[in-house]
């Protein structure tokens, strides 16, 4: 029996092509990677050409996630599998409670 994440991956790797596939297994997987302090904060919001924007409510976190930017592309690229993003970026902004209150590592 396979998994369901594995299933819808593969319908949506044969609906939109694999890079497409792996984008939005890169939205999942932000949380993951960051961890659960940072993933509070900062909040995967979609995909903009190659690019992940990532929003966050604090400007100290902005600058750490600026510093560790390659590192990061690395890591979501790595715990999805492919090259699903080239860049990743940064975006300040108000969070409201229900976009930083959950985390389902």
């Amino acid at each position: 029996m396979f998994p369901l994440r594995e299933l819808l991956n593969d319908a949506l790797a044969s609906l939109l092509g694999p890079r497409r596939a792996l984008q939005a297994a890169a939205l999942d997987a932000w949380p993951l990677v960051v961890g659960e302090p940072h993933a509070r904060h900062a909040r995967a919001e979609g995909i903009r050409g190659n690019a992940l924007v990532v929003v966050t409510d604090l400007p100290a976190l902005c600058y750490e996630l600026g510093l560790r930017r390659a590192a990061l592309v690395d890591a979501v690229n790595q715990r999805v599998g492919g090259r699903a993003i080239d860049e990743i970026h940064v975006v300040m902004r108000s969070l409201t409670p229900s976009e930083r209150g959950s985390f389902d590592g």
